[in-house]
């Protein structure tokens, strides 16, 4: 009865593990596919001289607290002007030189007809207590955020150092490592079972 329990167990073990296993190799797959995706459609829109369909950025700065926090990451689509509106979270370049190329998110809490211009936007970051001052050109818009990623730009930024390029490669190394012994074990011990059984099939 006990040895039941213990092959069940370890049916279940197995079972586990290989379903673990081949989650993890789709959850790659997909993200894989996904990032393929990503770098193809920015390539076609800068061959084009386009901004990208899709982008992901890294939230650098507080201003979105607490709805949008340092370190998440947005992604965000592109979208046409006119079907842009009030309470939409934004990312788009500024024409402040101070910010030079990084790209800001922050939200429109107004649409702007100017004379002689066209159609501006008024934005603000949640936590700001009052507007920007400077008006968005529709042209500098990015796109709109669909959703967010929180907390995945620490991964990006420790990814991107020494340390993280480091880690990145020895993880996936020392599995690789491991799974090898553990064949190397299995095989070992199935060898052994067979030479008993064929020691014990002589006597």
């Amino acid at each position: 009865m006990e040895e039941d329990k213990v092959i069940k167990r370890k049916k279940f073990i197995k079972m586990s593990g290989k379903v673990l296993s081949y989650t993890l190799i789709v959850i790659l797959m997909i993200i894989a596919a996904f990032f393929i995706f990503y770098v193809a459609c920015g390539k076609i829109a800068e061959k084009r001289n386009e901004n990208p369909p899709f982008g992901l950025y890294t939230i650098i700065s507080p201003s979105m607290t607490p709805n949008i926090k340092v370190y998440d990451v947005v992604f965000i689509k592109k979208t046409s002007e006119k079907d842009l509106k009030v309470n939409d979270i934004i990312t788009f370049y500024s024409t402040n030189s101070y910010f030079g190329t990084t790209p800001i998110t922050h939200r429109i809490v107004e649409v702007l007809d100017v004379p002689d211009v066209g159609k501006m936007y008024r934005v603000k970051g949640d936590a700001n207590e009052k507007a920007d001052d400077e008006k968005v050109y529709p042209n500098n818009v990015l796109g709109k955020v669909i959703f967010k990623i929180p907390q995945l730009g620490k991964l990006q930024f420790f990814l991107a150092s020494k340390t993280g390029w480091l880690v990145a490669i020895l993880i996936p190394a020392f599995a690789i490592i491991a799974y090898d012994i553990i064949k190397l074990i299995r095989l070992i011990k199935l060898k052994n079972t067979l030479q008993t059984l064929g020691a014990d099939s002589l006597n």
